[in-house]
C-alpha cells in the first residue's frame, strides 16, 4: 500500500473519521433505548408478531461468541466508557477488515513456485 498517494491518505483519513464519530450513535439515543435496527429478536417479534419473526428468533442464538459483545467492553456501562468501547470495537473491526483484506490479496496474487 502507497501511504504517499493521495486517495490512500484521503480513505485512511476517512475511516479514521468514522473510528471517532461511530459513538455518536450510542450516544443519541442513550436514554431512549435502542439504536434504530439493534433490537434484539424478541423485542422485533413483539412489535411486527412472533410468527413473522419465527426465522430470526430461530437463527437468533447460533453465533454468541463476539470478540467484542454489543459493540463495547463489558462492564463499560456509563457514557463515557461506552464510547471508548466503541471506539475499540471500531479499531479491531477495521484490523480484522485489512487482516482478511490482505490475506485474500496474498492468496490471490501469489507468486507461481517455479519447477
Amino acid at each position: 500500500m502507497n501511504w504517499d498517494d493521495p486517495l490512500v491518505k484521503k480513505f485512511a483519513y476517512l475511516i479514521g473519521a468514522m473510528i471517532i464519530l461511530c459513538p455518536l450513535g450510542i450516544l443519541l439515543v442513550w436514554n431512549y433505548g435502542d439504536a434504530w435496527g439493534e433490537w434484539d429478536p424478541s423485542e422485533v417479534a413483539k412489535e411486527v408478531g412472533a410468527s413473522k419473526v419465527a426465522g430470526l428468533l430461530k437463527l437468533s442464538g447460533v453465533w454468541q461468541y463476539a470478540i467484542l459483545p454489543d459493540y463495547n467492553i463489558p462492564g463499560w456501562d456509563d457514557p463515557l466508557h461506552a464510547s471508548i468501547g466503541y471506539i475499540i470495537s471500531a479499531i479491531v473491526g477495521v484490523a480484522l477488515c485489512l487482516a482478511f483484506y490482505y490475506i485474500i490479496v496474498k492468496l490471490v496474487y501469489s507468486k507461481p513456485t517455479t519447477t
